[in-house]
């Protein structure tokens, strides 16, 4: 019986899969099987390929044509003969070499569909560093042999330091998306809100060559990469939202907005046409600064249904929105669509905006009250309720 397949995907690695399948090979799991999908490499990696399986006899080789990390995943699960499937990179390790063993037997032991370990960085120079991703709270560590809510989690990132029951991705139809980057977050997304718990264990399964692999900044670099890269964005907030995991998808909705502030990130305008096709359902408004681009967004993200996320949400973009407010750098249009968030139903948001348009003018004249009447305004509209509104505008008439 094998107990685990390992799924590695190979695209021109050649300097890098002897290191990668020895590292498996020191796994004291025994009845462990490695798929390679070999997803039409150019270099030499076929030839150290085919040279690896003679060497090791639980090696199978599957040749396609060049269709992307993802599609080659998920042809490497259906190929798959374990009772659980692992995921191994061509250019990373795994570190611990008992880690399969005690993640297989917790799981097999608790009947899981999903056991975590933890994950290291390896540097350029190969060494192993920390993974700053626990220190900022993007996903959790585990410390000890447990289990958790799925939503315990954190952000789904770094699918590759857990295992998952084969049988559970196949009964509940769990393949990666056809996408040219950003496959893995939808891909763990779709599992932890299908799993009713997952199991822990304190091992260090994974090291994360992120020399090797460059940051998603670096390999989003075409029309296409980038429209994918925010397609993925999409559909994990749609299937987190969709399973109530609200809390992880407004984390992750800050990780988008991070991504679009990066350096190189704020002067492209491709990335910032993509954004408005892909997030907005309306006619696009274009602005001519990064700030007011994602403050837009952040607008357009903002999730009604969930009273916690909600307030999470429209309390950071009514922020943001007040200090440009404060210092005269508000965009109307913003506000307008702000306005539609706080109160969709309201018909009057074109008038409310002329008038605080107004307002605002009056009252930059003000010593004294300079832009503070504007923004006692703007808390009466987004507070009061919409007979409140309409007696404040007719104080400001």
């Amino acid at each position: 019986m094998v107990k685990i397949s390992v799924i590695m995907p190979v695209y021109n690695e050649e300097q890098y899969l002897e290191k990668t399948c020895q590292s498996l090979k020191q796994q004291t799991l025994d009845d462990i099987e490695l798929i390679c999908i070999n997803d039409g490499s150019t270099d030499n990696s076929t030839d150290i390929l085919t040279n690896l399986a003679t060497e090791y006899d639980n090696i199978r080789i599957i040749n396609q044509e060049n269709q992307g990390s993802g599609i080659a995943r998920n042809k490497g699960i259906d190929e798959a003969k374990g009772e659980y499937i692992a995921f191994l990179d061509a250019d990373d390790k795994y570190i611990d070499p008992y880690s399969l063993e005690k993640m297989y037997e917790y799981g097999y032991k608790n009947n899981a569909d999903i056991i975590c370990g933890n994950l290291k960085r390896i540097s350029s120079e190969g060494k192993l560093e920390d993974n700053f991703n626990y220190v900022e709270g993007n996903y959790a560590y585990f410390p000890e042999y447990d289990k958790l809510t799925p939503q315990d989690y954190g952000i789904p990132w770094a699918f590759y330091k857990n295992i998952y029951r084969k049988k559970f991705l196949d009964e509940n139809n769990i393949r990666f998306p056809d996408l040219k980057r950003g496959q893995d977050p939808v891909f763990l997304a779709d599992v932890l809100t299908k799993a009713d718990v997952i199991y822990t264990v304190p091992v260090y399964l994974y090291g994360y060559n992120y020399s090797a692999s460059g940051g998603a900044n670096s390999k989003v670099n075409s029309h296409d990469k980038k429209l994918d890269y925010l397609e993925h964005f999409k559909e994990t907030f749609r299937i987190l939202e969709d399973n109530g995991f609200y809390n992880i998808s407004q984390k992750y909705k800050e990780r988008l907005i991070l991504y679009l502030q990066l350096q190189n990130n704020r002067t492209d305008k491709e990335l910032i046409q993509l954004v408005h096709e892909v997030f907005e359902d309306d006619d696009p408004q274009y602005f001519n600064n990064i700030e007011d681009e994602v403050l837009y967004l952040q607008i357009y993200l903002i999730n009604n249904t969930n009273p916690i996320a909600y307030k999470t949400s429209i309390a950071d973009v009514k922020e943001q929105l007040y200090m440009k407010v404060t210092t005269d750098n508000v965009n109307y249009d913003i506000m307008k669509k702000y306005l539609e968030i706080m109160d969709k139903n309201y018909e009057d948001n074109e008038i409310i905006v002329e008038k605080l348009k107004e307002e605002n003018d009056n009252t930059k004249n003000s010593s004294s009250w300079k832009t503070t009447g504007f923004i006692r305004s703007i808390e009466k509209i987004a507070f009061k309720g919409k007979n409140k509104c309409k007696r404040m505008l007719v104080s400001i008439w």
